[in-house]
């Protein structure tokens, strides 16, 4: 098995890091404007890409407010069901968070595997602009705008 890792200081409150991993309106902030999300253990959160053509629908195993996040997926590209994601939020003080980001059991390290871990390295890098800013800029759009 595989795992990719990923570690960020985020100057925000663990909260606000919690809310952005499980509110709608959070992941729509830094990482897909398409999702339904859940705030109970055992429930499914999902995530559409690709214009909506691509959902991926995790279970949330574990959420432990301010602290864990703990999901597994359910449906997907193949490479991604039964993978494990794993968010840990440690409180440094003066504003400051250590986010611990882990997406685990990755059969193989080949196929979807580097183009997966290289994105969730840019998507960390938008999940702490979007805590310490509050500006919205999702990696992935689905939604039509009119202007």
């Amino acid at each position: 098995m595989t795992d990719s890792l990923h570690q960020v200081i985020i100057n925000a409150s663990d909260h606000c890091i919690y809310q952005a991993l499980t509110q709608n309106r959070g992941i729509q902030g830094w990482w897909t404007d398409c999702c339904e999300m859940t705030q109970l253990e055992g429930d499914l959160c999902r995530f559409w890409f690709d214009n909506q053509q691509t959902c991926f629908t995790m279970k949330a195993n574990k959420l432990l407010s301010d602290q864990r996040v703990f999901w597994l997926c359910l449906e997907g590209p193949n490479e991604w069901v039964d993978t494990q994601l794993w968010w840990e939020i440690t409180n440094l003080g003066n504003g400051q968070c250590r986010l611990d980001f882990k997406h685990m059991n990755w059969k193989k390290d080949d196929g979807l595997f580097p183009l997966c871990n290289s994105t969730w390295g840019y998507l960390m890098q938008s999940l702490k602009e979007y805590c310490e800013t509050k500006d919205a800029k999702p990696w992935f759009h689905n939604l039509q705008h009119s202007a």
